[in-house]
């Protein structure tokens, strides 16, 4: 759990790609672990580090694993979601055996990393901020020497990549990114979904963002990252105290009546319903 500087807590999970030998990292924020965003997770760490493990070890996660492996002679039953896109990336996938997670270690150790968002618990903007300072984290940590390589982790990316495979047609690819459905954010930092206005931080004016629905919650994304969430409403109207729409006051209660009145003046605002 975060939490922002309103006191809001969000649930955030940050998946670790880690490569064997250089001990490069990726990381990204997701909301859940689900199959389908572990999934694009793995197709975006692919784009950015340019090519593709060809083995893949993984821990027991039921997104991945249906049932683990019981001896180093059985074999996981995998997700079929999961075990296509093995096939798709040509990776052969080596799922753990529970409780016996050494071959994994050196993602387990470096996770310990990501602790230190929160040390900034208090002071994020929202999530838009979360992505950042991770972005941060995650770029000093592959500036810094490996301890078991003593060199720099994006030094010996270089080198790795002529061992990788190369990324599959951008067909097969397609499959694996966000299907987002673009909007226009207004000068009201306003989005509209079926006839009703949600709000967002109001350095996306003016912006195209993409909405995904999932669990009558839409989840809007910018650049390839989620930046908020909002619960899907009848409302005409539906506006984060967070965002502090034209007003910047620190007194909830202050922000809450200031929001009220912006409501009240919104409704006279006439939109087009594209």
């Amino acid at each position: 759990k975060l939490t922002d500087k309103n006191g809001t807590q969000t649930v955030v999970y940050i998946p670790t790609l880690t490569l064997s030998w250089s001990r490069y990292n990726y990381r990204q924020v997701i909301l859940k672990p689900t199959t389908d965003d572990l999934l694009i997770f793995l197709a975006q760490a692919f784009e950015e580090i340019g090519g593709v493990p060809k083995e893949l070890v993984i821990d027991n996660l039921k997104a991945f694993v249906e049932k683990p492996r019981k001896s180093a002679d059985d074999k996981a039953l995998l997700n079929s979601k999961f075990e296509e896109f093995c096939k798709d990336y040509g990776i052969t996938p080596m799922p753990c055996m529970p409780y016996r997670p050494q071959t994994k270690g050196k993602t387990e150790t470096q996770n310990k990393i990501v602790d230190q968002l929160k040390n900034y618990n208090g002071y994020y903007s929202g999530l838009s901020d979360i992505h950042d300072k991770l972005e941060i984290i995650n770029n000093e940590d592959n500036e810094r020497s490996s301890q078991a390589t003593r060199l720099p982790r994006n030094f010996l990316l270089e080198k790795e990549k002529g061992d990788l495979l190369p990324l599959p047609s951008k067909e097969i690819r397609s499959r694996y990114h966000l299907k987002l459905n673009e909007v226009y954010v207004t000068n009201e930092s306003l989005f509209q979904y079926k006839y009703n206005k949600y709000s967002l931080p109001q350095e996306y004016i003016g912006k195209r963002v993409g909405l995904v629905v999932q669990n009558k919650e839409l989840l809007i994304y910018y650049n390839g990252k989620i930046i908020e969430k909002h619960p899907i409403t009848n409302n005409k109207f539906n506006i984060k105290e967070e965002h502090e729409l034209y007003y910047k006051k620190t007194d909830k209660q202050a922000v809450k009546e200031s929001n009220q009145i912006i409501l009240k003046e919104l409704e006279n605002i006439i939109y087009d319903n594209d």
